[in-house]
């Protein structure tokens, strides 16, 4: 009798976190969704040179976190990006933008650049954690940093 009780209550336990994993796949599907929708936003507020639309896309916090290989800074009121003049690069293409859930409202996502600055190529990765706020998904991470392999090739 013990060992059938012990039995229903494992198979209850594992029929609700199965349930509890299923309502969650919504949750998630949307907030991938979203954040991609706030990603292609980004990169076409860059392409357009929008300094507000790209700014729109950050959370406006100090908790924004911007990091590349030797540099961490957090803060929406000191962010350079907010006043400079310039700064946007002459191309940029990206390639294999993706975004991945992490939990319900946070969002993992990345793609590969080439970007050029006075005639001079680059190529790296460049990544974002975007969380769901009142006002919709927002950047609350990003970083950049080189890629050591080389380019792939550019399909035109």
């Amino acid at each position: 009798m013990r060992l059938l009780a012990l039995l229903l209550i494992a198979l209850t336990g594992s029929f609700a976190s199965s349930a509890g994993a299923q309502s969650a796949r919504p949750v998630l599907s949307a907030d991938s969704a979203d954040a991609m929708a706030v990603f292609r936003e980004n990169i076409d507020a860059i392409h357009k040179r929008d300094r507000p639309r790209y700014l729109a896309t950050y959370l406006q916090t100090d908790r924004l976190t911007r990091h590349g290989l030797r540099t961490l800074e957090t803060g929406w009121e000191g962010w350079s990006a907010r006043t400079q003049v310039g700064g946007w690069p002459d191309t940029l293409i990206v390639r294999e933008m993706t975004v991945r859930p992490v939990a319900p409202g946070v969002v993992y996502g990345w793609y590969r650049y080439i970007g050029v600055n006075s005639g001079v190529a680059a190529t790296g990765i460049s990544t974002r954690t975007f969380v769901r706020t009142p006002q919709g998904m927002r950047i609350a991470v990003t970083a950049s940093w080189p890629d050591t392999l080389p380019a792939p090739p550019v399909q035109r």
